[in-house]
C-alpha cells in the first residue's frame, strides 16, 4: 500500500513539475539603446573617439532601427538579422541587414557584454564601436 502511494506522489508530482512551462523571453543582444563611442578607418587604422552624451545614438527593438548624429535622425526603418560567412572572419556572423537590403555590402557585428560592434565586411571596412546606454 504504501509503495503504491509512493508511486502515485512521483507521478503526480512529474505531471505537475513537466506540465509548468517557463515563460522566458529570448531577445537578440543587439536589442537596446548604443552610444556610439568611436569609428576606426579601414584603410588607416586611424580611431576616432566620441565624447558620452552628443546625442550620437542607435537604437534597436526586435525589428526597427533609428541612428541619430547630434541628436538628429538620420536614419531609421526595419532591419533582420542574418548569418552567413563572413569573408574577413571566415566564420559564421550575424549580418544586419538594414530595409531588407542584404545584397548590399554586408555588414556584420558582435556584442560583448555591454560593448556592440559593427563592421563592414571588406579588407578595407571600417567599424563604429558603440557602448550600451539602455
Amino acid at each position: 500500500m504504501m509503495r503504491n502511494f509512493k508511486t502515485v506522489l512521483i507521478i503526480i508530482f512529474s505531471i505537475v513539475f513537466l506540465s509548468c512551462k517557463k515563460n522566458t523571453v529570448t531577445t537578440h543582444p543587439i536589442i537596446g539603446e548604443w552610444e556610439l563611442t568611436a569609428e576606426i578607418n579601414g584603410l588607416t587604422g586611424i580611431r576616432t573617439n566620441y565624447e558620452p552624451g552628443k546625442g550620437n545614438v542607435s537604437k534597436f527593438t526586435e525589428t526597427t532601427y533609428a541612428m541619430t548624429r547630434d541628436g538628429k535622425t538620420i536614419r531609421k526603418g526595419a532591419y533582420a538579422i542574418i548569418t552567413y560567412q563572413a569573408l574577413i572572419t571566415r566564420k559564421e556572423e550575424n549580418q544586419l541587414v538594414y530595409d531588407g537590403k542584404a545584397n548590399e555590402t554586408k555588414i556584420y557585428f558582435t556584442v560583448d557584454n555591454n560593448t556592440l560592434t559593427i563592421s563592414v565586411d571588406a579588407y578595407d571596412g571600417p567599424s563604429t564601436i558603440f557602448t550600451r546606454i539602455r
